[in-house]
């Protein structure tokens, strides 16, 4: 009996040898695998490994930002459904496919869920794309979901839209593969005036960072993950970072990256990537659920008609599309990290929605004074304001012993070299300055100062690029100077997300004095969580700089005063010693 028991428990020397063998076989397979893929990655029908393994295209609602802001011209809106297929390629062994979707139009790429073991799968998906113009077309791709090796392309076909309108639910042939898609397509126009077209209007300071991206700022410090692999932009920092699994037919183990504007998964297993970024504007809600009775999960929950863009999500009974994250060493803890992420991003719109609608409240009110003085036959112009004055707080008021004329020509006219002098007792470097230049939109004169400064913080560089922008307005009758700047720091941490605004105002009071009146406010040009911070900081290291700018200034005063009267009294001795 006990022999019995040792021959059924205690495996053979032949079948070790047989398990050994083709495990090293399987290996060597998935090798050769890997191999080919990479040898075929210029394929053009085949899906890439990770399909956002091309660069990620921006999500609909910022597009349509753009180009409500930049092009001002007629949207249409395209509305693609996706209702169901049928007669799929079985690409399984037990002749089944796990289908999803990816759509094309343009640059918007929207991806469908998975539908598990289904050779007809029914989706019942939105999908919307903002284009500029019609005639446009659809390209939708359906790839069948494999674990270990490389997605199966089951069809694709190209939809035509050529003019505003409504079809119904339409069966349309695979271009090259057997199998049919239904589709419904509506589309109409959105003109300027549509009350949504100013909604979307909000939210613009994505696209400054997208056009930082663009033209890129020199940063001395390393680029983290999130620019390494998802390729964000470079002021977009990790917040959060944990370990945790992607649930889709297979569990991917790999790590999440909480930034301020997007949610990032990354795997990779064996040669297989999974890269999921999904923005915070997408997300609809963020639950906690379970993957098992000992594994719980985070669920995160979409708009209707969007989506993430990365590995298909999945798919509600209500047909809301949704991606489960579980595995997590502290779910509890992801959790509150992301809804404290959602909570700041959306309070982050409502403050710049808010200013944007204050900003179109003065273009309007610009607008009725420019139309009235028209009426009224007036041609008075009107200039755009160089600072912003609201967040101004004063610094300093008092009286400097000069003219506001002999300021601006002793300490910032292009003959002057005072502040350059300023900088270089500051340690500054790489100093390069604009000369005066008639402003049209501001009036006056505008110019250019551009250095490196040291950096005392820890989480800076030693020295960090400065941009100041400088504004000058002296009266005809030369008793008035309005001295304006708008500084920008750009290699410290959040440089991006703030400004220094100062404004100098001189007044001539008597022949060689003038009341002065300094004011100093920082500029958030978007929300942030440290902002109280950054603003009391940045104010008062300004304020330390125009202090020891107005000693400098004082000091040289001084020092021009008595170089003439030494010349006077040289003069006086010269004229007596000819006398006698």
């Amino acid at each position: 009996m006990a022999n019995i028991l040792i021959r059924l428990l205690v495996p053979s020397l032949l079948e070790v040898e047989i398990s050994i063998t083709l495990a090293m076989v399987l290996i060597a397979i998935l090798f050769l695998l890997e191999n080919s893929s990479n040898n075929n990655n210029n394929n053009k029908n085949s899906p890439p490994l990770n399909p956002t393994r091309e660069i990620v295209p921006l999500d609909d609602k910022i597009q349509r930002n753009l180009s409500i802001e930049e092009s001002q011209e007629t949207l249409y809106v395209i509305k693609l459904e996706i209702l169901a297929a049928k007669y799929l390629i079985g690409a399984n062994l037990n002749g089944t496919s796990e289908p999803y979707a990816i759509i094309k139009c343009g640059e918007q790429k929207r991806f469908s869920s998975l539908v598990p073991s289904s050779r007809n799968p029914l989706w019942g998906e939105e999908f919307l794309f903002f284009v500029n113009s019609l005639p446009v077309q659809i390209h939708l791709t359906i790839y069948d979901w494999d674990t270990v090796c490389k997605c199966k392309l089951l069809g694709s076909v190209i939809l035509p839209v050529t003019k505003a309108g409504q079809s119904g639910a339409i069966w349309h042939e695979f271009d090259t593969k057997s199998g049919q898609v239904c589709l419904q397509v509506s589309s109409f126009r959105l003109s300027n005036s549509n009350s949504l077209l100013t909604d979307l209007a909000g939210v613009k300071s994505r696209k400054n960072m997208l056009s930082e991206k663009k033209n890129p700022t020199v940063h001395h410090h390393q680029p983290g993950p999130l620019q390494i692999i998802f390729g964000l932009p470079f002021d977009e920092d990790v917040y959060h970072s944990y370990s945790c699994a992607i649930e889709n037919s297979f569990l991917y183990h790999g790590r999440m990256y909480i930034s301020a504007w997007h949610l990032c998964f990354h795997s990779k297993f064996f040669y297989k990537q999974l890269k999921v970024i999904i923005p915070f504007e997408d997300i609809d809600e963020i639950k906690r659920t379970q993957h098992s009775f000992v594994n719980p999960a985070i669920s995160i929950i979409l708009h209707a008609g969007s989506n993430g863009l990365g590995a298909p999500p999945l798919c509600n009974r209500n047909g809301r599309v949704r991606y489960k994250f579980t595995s997590f060493w502290n779910r509890n803890q992801s959790f509150r990290a992301l809804q404290d992420t959602l909570t700041r991003y959306r309070a982050m719109l409502q403050a710049e929605k808010k200013v944007k609608m204050q900003s179109l409240a003065n273009i309007d009110q610009l607008t009725r004074v420019v139309k009235r003085n028209e009426e009224k036959g007036t041609r008075e112009k009107f200039f755009q304001p160089f600072i912003n004055q609201e967040i101004l707080a004063d610094s300093v008021d008092e009286t400097f012993p000069c003219t506001a004329e002999q300021f601006f020509s002793m300490f910032l006219s292009d003959n002057s070299n005072f502040l350059m002098e300023h900088r270089y007792s500051r340690n500054g470097t790489d100093l390069k300055i604009n000369n005066w230049s008639p402003s049209e939109e501001h009036g006056g004169q505008i110019r250019k100062f551009t250095f490196k400064s040291p950096c005392n913080s820890p989480l800076c560089p030693p020295y960090t690029a400065v941009t100041e922008l400088q504004h000058t307005t002296l009266s005809a009758d030369k008793g008035t100077l309005l001295y304006e700047t708008v500084q920008q720091a750009h290699d410290v941490p959040f440089g991006s997300y703030f400004e220094i605004h100062c404004r100098w105002y001189l007044r001539t009071k008597y022949e060689s004095s003038c009341q002065m009146v300094i004011k100093i406010g920082v500029h958030m040009k978007k929300w942030c969580i440290l902002q109280s911070k950054i603003k009391s900081g940045a104010t008062e290291e300004y304020k330390k700089e125009v202090n020891q700018i107005l000693e400098e200034a004082r000091a040289h005063l001084l020092k021009q005063d008595d170089s003439e009267k030494g010349f006077a009294r040289g003069s006086e001795n010269h004229e007596m010693y000819q006398n006698q």
